[in-house]
């Protein structure tokens, strides 16, 4: 991308840096990368990345919003639109966020760097979708529907890591003996998961 290209549609430029800057991030971890390095893979001056972003914690930032914003808004219609929530809304839940990493591998890796680097920027979009999922779940449980001595947050932390470490330590657990394919562990997964949220019975410990 020469000068005159930068000048004239800087809209293009900012996306060419945050394609740059994402796919760095995603292979080396933020902390490895400089704004230089940044800078030679997008080819422009580091002065034009302040300009767009101003630092690399704010270019960070913006990678890992860019990143779960597709995630979010989807997510968020679900949960919202659920006026009668029921068992089936987490099911929906679970495999909408199984399969978001399935299909985005460089956004496993970026949460995985991110808890490598002990990133505790938190996203207001996150904080926001696990109160309304556990919101959700709090209401489900008030119907009756699943038992109400579980902690609803719980839940949702249960499998927003199970489903994220499914996908960042595959490579490994990929060879274990008797291990399926990913359809396979997200289907016995929903089993575990939704038999043990059932109401406990009278006889039951």
């Amino acid at each position: 991308m020469n000068a005159e290209t930068q000048t004239r549609d800087p809209e293009r430029t900012r996306e060419t840096i945050l394609e740059a800057a994402s796919a760095l991030f995603i292979e080396h971890g933020v902390s490895a990368v400089s704004m230089s390095a940044i800078a030679r893979a997008a080819n422009v001056t580091k002065s034009l990345i302040h300009h767009h972003f101003g630092s690399k914690a704010e270019l960070w930032q913006t990678v890992k919003e860019t990143a779960f914003t597709q995630y979010f808004t989807g997510q968020m219609a679900m949960l919202e639109e659920a006026e009668d929530p029921d068992p089936a809304l987490l099911k929906a839940s679970v495999e909408e966020y199984f399969r978001f990493l399935k299909d985005n591998p460089g956004v496993v890796r970026l949460f995985a760097w991110t808890h490598l680097e002990g990133d505790e920027s938190c996203l207001e979009m996150d904080t926001e979708l696990v109160a309304l999922g556990a919101e959700r779940i709090r209401q489900v449980q008030a119907k009756g529907l699943f038992r109400q001595d579980v902690n609803p947050s719980h839940v949702v932390a249960t499998f927003v890591m199970t489903c994220t470490q499914w996908f960042e330590a595959k490579s490994h657990h990929q060879h274990w003996p008797g291990m399926g394919d990913d359809e396979a562990f997200l289907d016995d997964f929903m089993k575990l998961l939704l038999d043990g949220l059932r109401p406990r019975g009278s006889g039951d410990d």
